[in-house]
Protein backbone atom coordinates (compact mmCIF):
# COMPACT_ATOMS: atom_id res chain seq x y z
CA UNK A 1 0.00 0.00 0.00
CA UNK A 2 1.61 3.38 -1.20
CA UNK A 3 2.34 6.11 1.64
CA UNK A 4 0.01 8.89 1.80
CA UNK A 5 1.05 11.93 0.30
CA UNK A 6 -0.02 15.53 1.47
CA UNK A 7 0.46 18.99 -0.23
CA UNK A 8 0.71 21.89 1.35
CA UNK A 9 -2.67 23.04 -0.11
CA UNK A 10 -4.20 19.82 1.73
CA UNK A 11 -2.27 20.63 4.84
CA UNK A 12 -4.24 24.71 4.65
CA UNK A 13 -6.98 23.05 4.02
CA UNK A 14 -6.97 21.05 7.08
CA UNK A 15 -5.82 23.82 9.49
CA UNK A 16 -7.74 26.82 7.71
CA UNK A 17 -4.40 28.85 6.92
CA UNK A 18 -4.85 31.42 4.61
CA UNK A 19 -2.45 32.30 1.30
CA UNK A 20 -1.09 35.25 1.21
CA UNK A 21 1.13 34.43 -1.34
CA UNK A 22 1.90 31.41 -3.88
CA UNK A 23 -0.42 30.47 -6.84
CA UNK A 24 -1.58 26.38 -6.89
CA UNK A 25 1.39 25.27 -8.06
CA UNK A 26 3.43 26.87 -5.22
CA UNK A 27 0.43 25.05 -2.97
CA UNK A 28 1.09 21.59 -4.70
CA UNK A 29 4.25 21.39 -2.61
CA UNK A 30 5.07 18.09 -0.88
CA UNK A 31 5.32 18.09 3.19
CA UNK A 32 7.94 15.25 3.24
CA UNK A 33 8.65 15.83 7.33
CA UNK A 34 6.78 15.46 10.40
CA UNK A 35 8.83 17.59 12.15
CA UNK A 36 8.59 21.96 11.95
CA UNK A 37 11.33 24.44 11.64
CA UNK A 38 11.39 27.37 13.69
CA UNK A 39 14.84 29.36 12.44
CA UNK A 40 16.30 30.89 15.47
CA UNK A 41 19.99 30.48 14.06
CA UNK A 42 18.91 30.69 9.79
CA UNK A 43 17.77 34.07 11.11
CA UNK A 44 20.84 34.81 13.20
CA UNK A 45 22.48 33.54 10.45
CA UNK A 46 23.82 30.19 11.34
CA UNK A 47 23.04 28.10 7.68
CA UNK A 48 25.19 25.06 8.74
CA UNK A 49 22.47 22.56 9.62
CA UNK A 50 19.78 23.59 7.06
CA UNK A 51 16.24 22.22 7.65
CA UNK A 52 15.11 22.86 4.60
CA UNK A 53 12.93 20.11 3.92
CA UNK A 54 10.41 21.44 6.88
CA UNK A 55 7.39 23.87 7.57
CA UNK A 56 8.83 27.06 8.81
CA UNK A 57 6.92 28.62 11.44
CA UNK A 58 7.25 31.98 12.20
CA UNK A 59 5.82 33.27 15.69
CA UNK A 60 6.09 36.03 17.95
CA UNK A 61 9.65 35.71 19.36
CA UNK A 62 10.71 35.27 15.57
CA UNK A 63 9.00 38.07 14.24
CA UNK A 64 10.46 40.13 17.25
CA UNK A 65 13.55 39.23 15.98
CA UNK A 66 13.30 40.37 12.51
CA UNK A 67 12.10 43.73 13.58
CA UNK A 68 16.24 43.96 14.46
CA UNK A 69 17.56 42.64 11.64
CA UNK A 70 19.06 44.87 9.15
CA UNK A 71 17.64 44.77 5.52
CA UNK A 72 20.89 42.67 4.41
CA UNK A 73 20.58 40.50 7.00
CA UNK A 74 17.11 39.74 6.41
CA UNK A 75 17.41 39.47 2.51
CA UNK A 76 20.27 36.41 3.20
CA UNK A 77 18.05 34.29 5.80
CA UNK A 78 14.91 34.91 4.29
CA UNK A 79 16.25 33.63 0.78
CA UNK A 80 18.13 30.60 2.67
CA UNK A 81 14.46 29.68 4.02
CA UNK A 82 12.73 29.59 0.67
CA UNK A 83 14.44 27.07 -0.86
CA UNK A 84 12.80 24.94 -3.50
CA UNK A 85 12.42 22.06 -0.83
CA UNK A 86 10.96 24.25 1.49
CA UNK A 87 7.25 23.74 1.29
CA UNK A 88 6.34 26.61 3.35
CA UNK A 89 6.35 29.38 5.53
CA UNK A 90 3.38 29.59 8.06
CA UNK A 91 3.12 32.58 9.99
CA UNK A 92 1.47 32.85 13.06
CA UNK A 93 -0.89 34.52 15.67
CA UNK A 94 -1.76 37.43 12.75
CA UNK A 95 1.70 38.78 12.44
CA UNK A 96 2.09 41.30 9.49
CA UNK A 97 4.10 39.18 6.68
CA UNK A 98 7.46 40.93 6.22
CA UNK A 99 7.88 43.15 2.71
CA UNK A 100 11.26 41.72 2.22
CA UNK A 101 10.26 38.38 2.89
CA UNK A 102 7.04 38.93 0.35
CA UNK A 103 9.87 40.43 -2.13
CA UNK A 104 12.02 37.45 -1.98
CA UNK A 105 8.90 34.84 -2.23
CA UNK A 106 7.20 36.65 -5.40
CA UNK A 107 10.64 36.06 -6.99
CA UNK A 108 10.70 32.27 -6.29
CA UNK A 109 6.50 31.89 -6.06
CA UNK A 110 7.22 30.77 -2.67
CA UNK A 111 3.91 29.94 -0.92
CA UNK A 112 3.37 32.02 2.50
CA UNK A 113 0.90 31.50 4.84
CA UNK A 114 -0.97 33.22 7.85
CA UNK A 115 -3.13 32.30 10.90
CA UNK A 116 -3.98 33.91 13.95
CA UNK A 117 -3.35 30.28 16.02
CA UNK A 118 -1.15 30.68 18.65
CA UNK A 119 2.57 29.31 17.40
CA UNK A 120 2.96 26.35 19.84
CA UNK A 121 -0.15 25.23 20.04
CA UNK A 122 -0.16 24.99 15.57
CA UNK A 123 3.18 23.04 16.27
CA UNK A 124 2.00 20.66 18.21
CA UNK A 125 -1.35 19.82 16.23
CA UNK A 126 0.84 19.87 12.74
CA UNK A 127 3.19 17.30 13.89
CA UNK A 128 0.74 15.41 15.53
CA UNK A 129 -1.45 15.24 12.22
CA UNK A 130 1.58 14.80 9.90
CA UNK A 131 2.44 11.97 12.35
CA UNK A 132 -0.87 9.91 11.27
CA UNK A 133 -0.66 11.41 7.59
CA UNK A 134 2.80 10.30 7.05
CA UNK A 135 2.81 7.29 8.72
CA UNK A 136 4.44 4.40 7.46
CA UNK A 137 1.70 2.15 5.93
CA UNK A 138 0.78 -2.06 5.02
CA UNK A 139 -2.36 -3.46 3.99
CA UNK A 140 -2.63 -7.37 4.95
CA UNK A 141 -5.61 -9.43 4.16
CA UNK A 142 -6.72 -10.43 7.26
CA UNK A 143 -9.87 -9.62 9.73
CA UNK A 144 -9.32 -7.00 12.43
CA UNK A 145 -11.34 -7.72 15.70
CA UNK A 146 -11.67 -5.41 19.35
CA UNK A 147 -11.91 -8.55 21.61
CA UNK A 148 -11.72 -7.43 24.85
CA UNK A 149 -10.57 -4.28 24.79
CA UNK A 150 -7.55 -5.25 22.39
CA UNK A 151 -6.89 -5.11 18.88
CA UNK A 152 -6.81 -8.51 17.20
CA UNK A 153 -5.67 -10.00 14.06
CA UNK A 154 -7.50 -12.99 12.57
CA UNK A 155 -4.89 -14.53 9.76
CA UNK A 156 -5.13 -18.09 7.60
CA UNK A 157 -5.59 -18.65 4.30
CA UNK A 158 -8.63 -18.21 2.32
CA UNK A 159 -11.63 -20.15 3.11
CA UNK A 160 -10.00 -21.20 6.76
CA UNK A 161 -13.19 -19.79 8.56
CA UNK A 162 -11.71 -15.59 9.53
CA UNK A 163 -15.39 -13.80 8.41
CA UNK A 164 -17.32 -16.79 9.70
CA UNK A 165 -15.23 -17.13 13.12
CA UNK A 166 -15.41 -12.82 13.02
CA UNK A 167 -19.20 -13.20 12.81
CA UNK A 168 -19.76 -15.31 16.12
CA UNK A 169 -17.78 -12.96 17.92
CA UNK A 170 -19.61 -9.45 16.86
CA UNK A 171 -22.62 -11.89 17.87
CA UNK A 172 -20.55 -12.37 21.61
CA UNK A 173 -20.51 -8.99 21.57
CA UNK A 174 -17.02 -7.97 20.55
CA UNK A 175 -16.12 -5.45 17.99
CA UNK A 176 -15.49 -5.52 14.01
CA UNK A 177 -12.62 -3.01 12.52
CA UNK A 178 -12.54 -4.91 9.07
CA UNK A 179 -12.67 -8.21 7.76
CA UNK A 180 -10.86 -9.50 4.25
CA UNK A 181 -7.99 -6.78 4.28
CA UNK A 182 -6.62 -4.42 6.95
CA UNK A 183 -4.94 -0.84 6.83
CA UNK A 184 -2.06 -0.66 8.76
CA UNK A 185 -0.27 2.29 9.99
CA UNK A 186 2.47 3.02 12.79
CA UNK A 187 1.61 6.32 14.30
CA UNK A 188 3.28 7.06 17.75
CA UNK A 189 4.77 4.11 18.82
CA UNK A 190 1.99 2.02 17.85
CA UNK A 191 0.29 -0.18 14.85
CA UNK A 192 -3.18 0.98 13.96
CA UNK A 193 -5.40 -1.00 11.76
CA UNK A 194 -8.58 0.37 10.06
CA UNK A 195 -10.95 -0.73 7.30
CA UNK A 196 -10.02 0.28 3.60
CA UNK A 197 -13.58 2.75 2.92
CA UNK A 198 -15.09 0.11 0.49
CA UNK A 199 -14.97 -2.52 2.97
CA UNK A 200 -15.81 -0.48 6.42
CA UNK A 201 -18.45 -2.22 8.26
CA UNK A 202 -19.19 -4.94 5.46
CA UNK A 203 -18.34 -8.82 5.94
CA UNK A 204 -18.50 -11.46 3.38
CA UNK A 205 -19.96 -14.39 4.56
CA UNK A 206 -19.66 -17.94 2.64
CA UNK A 207 -23.24 -19.05 0.69
CA UNK A 208 -24.75 -15.59 2.33
CA UNK A 209 -22.51 -12.75 0.27
CA UNK A 210 -22.06 -9.38 1.76
CA UNK A 211 -23.83 -7.81 4.82
CA UNK A 212 -23.53 -5.30 6.53
CA UNK A 213 -22.77 -5.52 10.22
CA UNK A 214 -23.52 -2.60 11.39
CA UNK A 215 -27.67 -2.87 10.11
CA UNK A 216 -27.56 -6.39 11.64
CA UNK A 217 -26.28 -5.91 14.86
CA UNK A 218 -26.18 -2.15 15.16
CA UNK A 219 -23.97 0.66 15.08
CA UNK A 220 -21.93 -0.88 18.32
CA UNK A 221 -20.83 -3.21 16.47
CA UNK A 222 -18.50 -1.62 14.79
CA UNK A 223 -15.47 0.54 15.43
CA UNK A 224 -13.38 2.30 13.45
CA UNK A 225 -9.98 1.89 13.85
CA UNK A 226 -7.74 0.28 16.79
CA UNK A 227 -4.23 0.05 17.99
CA UNK A 228 -2.97 -3.78 17.15
CA UNK A 229 -1.94 -5.74 20.30
CA UNK A 230 -2.27 -9.54 19.30
CA UNK A 231 -2.17 -11.48 16.07
CA UNK A 232 -3.85 -15.42 15.86
CA UNK A 233 -3.45 -17.39 12.98
CA UNK A 234 -5.91 -19.90 12.04
CA UNK A 235 -4.72 -22.69 10.08
CA UNK A 236 -5.25 -26.26 8.97
CA UNK A 237 -3.76 -29.11 11.37
CA UNK A 238 -1.11 -30.64 10.74
CA UNK A 239 -0.74 -34.06 11.90
CA UNK A 240 2.52 -34.93 10.95
CA UNK A 241 4.27 -31.96 12.88
CA UNK A 242 4.46 -31.89 16.76
CA UNK A 243 1.63 -29.53 18.11
CA UNK A 244 2.62 -27.31 20.98
CA UNK A 245 1.23 -28.73 24.21
CA UNK A 246 1.84 -26.15 26.82
CA UNK A 247 2.17 -23.18 25.26
CA UNK A 248 5.51 -21.60 26.63
CA UNK A 249 7.14 -20.49 23.14
CA UNK A 250 6.70 -16.94 22.05
CA UNK A 251 6.40 -16.10 18.45
CA UNK A 252 5.80 -13.01 16.76
CA UNK A 253 4.35 -11.43 13.51
CA UNK A 254 6.58 -8.68 12.17
CA UNK A 255 4.64 -5.73 10.68
CA UNK A 256 6.51 -2.14 9.62
CA UNK A 257 9.36 -3.61 11.44
CA UNK A 258 7.29 -4.06 14.63
CA UNK A 259 6.87 -7.13 16.46
CA UNK A 260 3.35 -8.17 17.72
CA UNK A 261 2.70 -11.84 19.67
CA UNK A 262 1.08 -14.73 17.88
CA UNK A 263 -0.29 -17.30 18.04
CA UNK A 264 -1.28 -20.32 15.86
CA UNK A 265 -4.38 -22.36 16.27
CA UNK A 266 -5.29 -25.28 14.54
CA UNK A 267 -8.92 -25.16 12.84
CA UNK A 268 -10.76 -28.67 13.99
CA UNK A 269 -14.42 -29.47 12.75
CA UNK A 270 -16.76 -29.27 15.86
CA UNK A 271 -14.73 -26.26 18.15
CA UNK A 272 -15.89 -23.26 18.32
CA UNK A 273 -12.93 -21.02 17.11
CA UNK A 274 -14.45 -17.80 18.38
CA UNK A 275 -14.83 -19.52 21.93
CA UNK A 276 -11.18 -20.45 21.48
CA UNK A 277 -10.32 -17.07 20.59
CA UNK A 278 -11.71 -15.44 22.95
CA UNK A 279 -9.54 -18.22 25.48
CA UNK A 280 -6.40 -16.44 23.75
CA UNK A 281 -6.59 -13.72 24.25
CA UNK A 282 -7.15 -13.68 27.35
CA UNK A 283 -4.04 -16.01 27.64
CA UNK A 284 -2.08 -13.13 25.70
CA UNK A 285 -3.40 -10.47 27.94
CA UNK A 286 -2.38 -12.35 31.06
CA UNK A 287 0.65 -12.86 29.67
CA UNK A 288 1.25 -9.47 29.00
CA UNK A 289 0.72 -8.86 32.82
CA UNK A 290 3.60 -11.16 33.47
CA UNK A 291 1.22 -14.06 34.49
CA UNK A 292 2.37 -16.95 32.30
CA UNK A 293 0.53 -20.17 32.47
CA UNK A 294 2.81 -22.51 30.66
CA UNK A 295 5.43 -21.36 32.87
CA UNK A 296 3.85 -21.96 35.81
CA UNK A 297 2.40 -25.74 34.18
CA UNK A 298 6.16 -26.68 34.17
CA UNK A 299 7.34 -25.25 37.21
CA UNK A 300 4.83 -27.14 38.70
CA UNK A 301 5.83 -30.43 36.97
CA UNK A 302 9.49 -29.99 38.10
CA UNK A 303 8.21 -29.20 41.91
CA UNK A 304 6.51 -32.85 41.83
CA UNK A 305 9.46 -34.61 40.20
CA UNK A 306 11.92 -33.20 42.85
CA UNK A 307 9.64 -34.19 45.26
CA UNK A 308 9.60 -37.66 44.15
CA UNK A 309 13.16 -37.85 43.61
CA UNK A 310 12.98 -36.98 47.39
CA UNK A 311 10.72 -39.91 48.52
Amino acid sequence: MPQKKITLQDYANHFGLVRIHGDMEAMSREITEISVNRPGLELAGFFEYPRSHRLVFFGNKEMTYIQTMSEEAMRKAFDFLTSDTCPGIIICQGRNCPRILLEIAAKKNFPILTTKRATNMLNLETVMYLQEVLAPMTAIHATLMEIFSMGVLILGESGIGKSETALELVKKGHRLVSDDRVNISYVQGKLYGEAPELLLGMMEVRGIGIIDISRMFGINSLIQKIDISYAIQLEKPDLTKPMERIGSAVQYMDLLEQKIPLLKIPVFAGRSMAEIIETAVTYLKLKQYGYDSGYEFENRMKELLQRKKGN
